[in-house]
């Protein structure tokens, strides 16, 4: 039986003069931090992390700082 896919969502994510934002469509939180890994490299702080079922419409907004 296959694990269904979810969004995984890191706010807070490897901050430095303001919060990043990293998110993954995996199977699992080890499956998306691996995949993330592969895209940004060395992660130094995951932040805060939210898992959303891929069953429902979502968004997410985030305004620049400065």
């Amino acid at each position: 039986m296959s694990r269904k896919l979810q969004l995984f969502v890191f706010t807070s994510f490897c901050p430095d003069y303001t919060d990043g934002l990293a998110f993954a469509i995996a199977h699992d939180e080890e499956q998306a931090k691996n995949l993330i890994q592969q895209a940004y490299g060395h992660v130094y702080n995951w932040g805060d992390m939210k898992v959303y079922p891929l069953n429902q419409t979502i968004a997410f907004a985030e305004g620049g700082g400065g």
